[in-house]
């Protein structure tokens, strides 16, 4: 299976690619298409961006600037079918306005309750978490 995921006004290159996969002797089926909208933003402001004129942020690029957790936190936010706005300056900010630093701040306290239960004897309960949906 290949996954694409494609803004919503490029719906018109799905034939093309499916020719392409078929000359290469796959099914056509085999690529699932998703089509997203969204903004990178700078402190609001939307990044300019034109695969036309060669400007763009790869993710690889937001990756180094804002780290995995605020990445990940901030695109698993969003329903692929939904339209996402990113900004990188929130997303590396460490205060209230920003939701990764709730995550990552309560990750941390129950580290150490875990922590502090432990070193005092206290047997927790095991959680099973499902993940069936994944």
């Amino acid at each position: 299976m290949v996954i694409d995921i494609w803004g919503a006004d490029h719906h018109g290159y799905m034939p093309r690619l499916w020719a392409g996969i078929q000359a290469l002797g796959y099914d056509k089926n085999a690529l699932k298409s998703f089509g997203a909208t969204g903004k990178l933003l700078r402190g609001g402001v939307p990044v300019a961006m034109s695969t036309r004129s060669g400007e763009f942020v790869t993710l690889r690029e937001v990756l180094d600037e804002v780290g995995r957790d605020a990445a990940r936190y901030n695109f698993s936010c969003a329903v692929v079918t939904s339209h996402l706005d990113f900004d990188l300056e929130l997303a590396k900010k460490q205060s209230s306005e920003n939701p990764v630093y709730y995550v990552q701040y309560a990750h941390a306290r129950i580290c150490s309750i875990v922590r502090m239960a432990q070193e005092r004897g206290i047997t927790l309960p095991v959680m099973q978490i499902s993940t069936s949906l994944f």
